[in-house]
């Protein structure tokens, strides 16, 4: 790194700060090294497309809206300017410009908003290989956001919802928010996210999405320091991909990630944020910082040494927005920055415009009655159509990963006694970053419902709140979502209703590293009669929680229960609630199914002999057995990376205990992460994933298992058996091994995999030529057909295996996909696109500093899982002559969508 010690006057000139820090910094950096940036940029400009706006709105429609913003913006003082560029800011009266926030989040759901409808997550939503699902699923999101928008001006900007950094390594702790690991997937599915999110109106933008984390941010536990060491090919071929297809689909936000890449802070790189981005690209939205990622170019990265010269450095890069807990970098600094001559006004100018360009595009400055989103109403929040998209969302997620001997649907009329056992089991885990949804259905609710055996309800784990009203102040989200957590004084949540006939007393498991609190349980509503106050004392930390007691008094009869919080004014975190219990425990009501529930073991906890001796027991007297295991986000979440994969605490203890008690068991896997489960795949028959399938995902559960389901989902990701064999956490060298691209080791459950209650069987694969040549798509069909008994939906998967050439070559690699829905005997046709210039046919030349083909057969796969092909063929490729063919933006990362006739 460079000295800047000189720097440090009180006067430093504009033209030496930018010689001695974005250009003296690319020359060493691997964007200009290895990928010759700014000449490399000026070489291709030619070959470069027209710059994109949103996938929707017009070019005329961006441009008015440009010019308005930069009229505005030049009406500002410098002061007031600064004061624009952070994630809250403040209302200028004088010009009519209202406050604004652009932090919102809407990964799977409304988060940051008020009650919502919650979906899968991401992963879990990758998992249904559905793109058309996608879009459903994203324009119902921004159908609520709208809404709440209209009734309570909620601002339109969000950070979310995709993470487009692959799941190249399952101990990344923030793996359940992306889209998968290969980079066709997850680019087909993120542009269906775009559209659904920002809307198809050519005037008008529904909300802005966000594509994040502008790039290599594959680690948490170290991303304010660390930097990304990723060599040329690996960042071209693999890690752009995602983001160049968002782009392409007219995202309108990208956000800088925290970390560095080869030695240089993202939301600094003026390669990534302008050259690459915009110049090469055609992005005409904002970049956002992640949050304090400006602050980190200081005071973490120690990249410069003050944070006037951090501040001017992120705004020439090219990151319009910074994003600060507190009042933020560009706010308190960048006026001094100019003072210093470190950035100029027109810079913080150019910025500010992109950012209140979105303003304008949403119609905030217009009569409403033009602008179409404004006539949704705040009936679509929680409506019957999105409950059951929802419903629908958390079907197509599910992966039936094992179903020997047919052991799975089962049939209900044989079955009168069951186990449901697992620390899972009564947890409607919905993921990260969600709001609170209207309801929660958690997998033991879901199995009893469709047994006709409603439980008893002694317990209600917290996170199952039913809903927080609107027109009440306070508003928390479940943050991890095995527990309700950042409780302050006077919040409240309300709990599903509960008969309180007969209950003397009340039991909350909570922990507190704070002074303690009170819990005080209301009837009805936040200002309902209090029956009940119980003293939380503190535990010692947030991850020691203990049982804290107090009567009830005069409570009769079913109730909404209302859980008031109060303690120090001043404690953002009063405690974490795990459930609550009343006393004396009620017996199950009389169904034609007796259903139990043992937890066995908590998720991550050492075992308890007298929990484990339950569970067996319970097995033991059982007819069938739910094991409900899996991992939430106390194991794995922002910030928090695995160092292994296997099932955490006692969880695999107690599958051996109750798989010998009953070897009648089923295993299912409600997670947030892909799991190692050799042993449970050896022996347990059959094995449902749930990753996070959202609030309905009990009842898709219950109906996969009792048949009135058939699952279908695959899985976007590589399913490992260990962590053995994997390349070290850091190595972004994708050829090491990562994924199905490179990994030539026994995977658990390889990407693509899954299986369903029908069989098909695959024929008649052709290709309309024999060759593919500059300028030529490929067109390739294939027949399916469902052999079973029951009607069930197959993905039809279309890899390539590329000619032999010197540098490594992916082993095989995704190129086309489509889920096909068939009834039993029915058959369909199945055509897949396959262009000259799809990426996924070339390789980056370091020497040439672009992509290069070779020339070769190319063999021609389509099967059912990455390692499961069925039928082969092979086409010629032809050598390349067009010389405007090998710059990253001349090929496609998304091929042509398939046909099915």
């Amino acid at each position: 790194m460079k000295d800047h010690s000189a720097l440090l006057s009180r006067k430093v000139n504009r033209r030496v700060f930018i010689s001695s820090t974005t250009a003296g910094a690319m020359v060493a950096s691997f964007s200009a090294s290895t990928v010759g940036a700014a000449e490399t940029v000026r070489q291709n400009a030619a070959r470069a497309k027209p710059p994109a706006t949103s996938a929707s709105i017009s070019p005329s429609a961006y441009q008015k809206a440009h010019q308005r913003a930069a009229a505005l913006v030049a009406r500002m003082t410098l002061t007031e300017k600064a004061a624009q560029l952070g994630n809250t800011t403040p209302a200028i009266k004088r010009l009519g410009l209202p406050a604004y926030q652009y932090w919102h989040e809407a990964l799977h759901g409304l988060a940051r908003s008020g009650p919502c409808t919650s979906f899968p997550v991401p992963l879990a939503l990758a998992n249904t290989w559905n793109p058309e699902l996608a879009v459903k699923v994203y324009a119902a999101i921004s159908d609520e956001a709208r809404a709440y928008h209209n009734k309570h001006g909620t601002p339109l900007a969000y950070y979310s919802p995709q993470t487009l950094n692959p799941a190249k390594d399952p101990r990344w702790g923030r793996i359940d928010e992306t889209l998968g690991e290969d980079p066709h997937l997850m680019g087909t599915l993120v542009a269906s996210v775009v559209r659904g999110m920002q809307g198809d109106h050519p005037d008008y933008l529904k909300t802005v999405c966000c594509a994040k984390h502008f790039i290599c941010n594959e680690t948490d536990d170290d991303r304010h320091t660390t930097s990304a060491n990723v060599n040329s090919r690996s960042f071209w071929e693999y890690y752009t991909r995602p983001f160049r297809s968002a782009v392409d689909a007219g995202v309108f936000t990208v956000m800088g990630a925290y970390n560095k890449i080869n030695g240089i802070p993202c939301c600094a790189d003026r390669f990534l944020l302008t050259d690459l981005l915009r110049r090469r690209w055609g992005f005409r939205g904002y970049v956002t910082s992640d949050c304090d990622a400006v602050s980190d170019i200081c005071q973490t990265h120690h990249y410069v040494p003050t944070n006037e010269q951090a501040a001017a450095l992120a705004i020439q890069a090219g990151c319009d927005l910074n994003c600060g807990f507190a009042w933020g970098t560009y706010q308190k600094y960048l006026p001094q920055a100019v003072a210093l001559e470190l950035v100029s006004e027109n810079d913080i100018d150019q910025a500010l415009t992109r950012i209140i360009t979105a303003r304008f595009l949403f119609g905030e400055f217009d009569d409403m009655q033009q602008v179409p989103y404004h006539a949704i109403p705040f009936s679509v929040v929680d409506s019957p159509k999105h409950r059951a998209l929802a419903l629908e969302a958390s079907r197509q997620s599910l992966v039936l990963l094992k179903n020997a001997r047919q052991t799975l649907p089962l049939n209900k009329a044989h079955i009168k006694k069951v186990a449901v056992i697992g620390p899972m089991a009564d947890r409607c885990a919905i993921g990260g970053y969600s709001g609170g949804p209207f309801m929660h259905v958690s997998p033991l609710q879901g199995i009893a419902a469709a047994l006709g055996s409603p439980i008893a309800d002694n317990r209600i784990a917290a996170i199952n709140f039913s809903t927080i009203d609107w027109d009440y102040k306070f508003f928390n989200c479940v943050l991890p979502d095995a527990t309700l957590g950042l409780m302050q004084n006077n919040f409240w949540v309300q709990l599903p209703a509960a008969d309180f006939t007969g209950r003397t007393s009340i039991t909350a498991c909570a922990s507190c590293a704070a002074g303690g609190a009170v819990v005080e349980v209301r009837l009805d509503s936040p200002t309902g009669r209090v029956v009940a106050r119980i003293k939380i004392a503190p535990t010692g930390s947030w991850d020691t929680f203990r049982e804290f007691s107090a009567p009830i008094s005069g409570a009769t009869g079913n109730h909404s229960i209302f859980l008031v919080f109060t303690g120090d004014a001043a404690q953002r975190d009063l405690l974490h609630l795990d459930y609550i219990e009343f006393h004396p425990l009620k017996q199950p009501k009389p169904g034609n199914v007796q259903v139990s529930f043992v937890r066995g073991c908590t998720v991550q906890g050492p075992a308890n002999p007298a929990w484990l001796h339950a569970a067996t027991k319970a097995a033991e007297e059982a007819d069938v057995v739910f094991l409900v295991l899996g991992t939430d986000q106390t194991v794995d979440h922002e910030q928090l990376d695995r160092k292994d994969i296997r099932l955490p605490g006692a969880q695999h203890d107690l599958a051996k205990l109750v798989y010998n008690a009953n070897a009648r068991t089923v295993l299912i896997l409600s997670a947030n992460c892909p799991v190692a489960i050799p042993w449970e795949d050896e022996h347990i028959p059959a094995i449902l994933c749930a990753l996070c399938a959202g609030q309905s995902q009990g009842t898709a559960i219950a109906e996969a298992l009792f048949g009135q389901y058939n699952p279908g989902g695959k899985l976007a990701e590589t399913w490992y058996r260990s962590v053995h064999g994997l390349p070290d956490f850091h190595d972004y060298d994708v050829t090491h091994g990562r994924t199905y691209l490179y990994f030539r080791g026994q995977c658990l459950y390889p990407f693509g995999f899954g299986l369903s209650y029908s069989t098909f069987a695959f024929r008649d694969l052709k290709t309309d030529a024999a060759s593919l040549a500059a300028g030529e798509v490929l067109r390739v069909s294939v027949i399916v057909k469902n052999t079973g008994t029951v009607a069930g939906s197959e993905v039809v998967q279309f890899y390539i295996a590329p000619p032999k050439s010197k540098p490594p070559r992916p082993i095989k690699q995704l190129v086309g996909f489509k889920r096909v829905e068939l009834k039993a005997g029915e058959s369909r046709n199945v055509t897949f696109a396959l262009p000259y210039n799809d990426q996924s046919l070339w390789y980056w030349d370091e020497s040439q500093r672009q992509f290069v083909l070779q020339p070769g057969k190319v063999q021609l796969l389509i099967g059912s899982s990455s390692s499961h092909i069925h039928q082969s063929s092979q086409v010629q490729l032809e050598p390349c002559r067009d010389a405007a063919l090998g710059s990253p933006e001349s090929l496609q990362t998304i091929v042509i969508h398939p046909v099915i006739t």
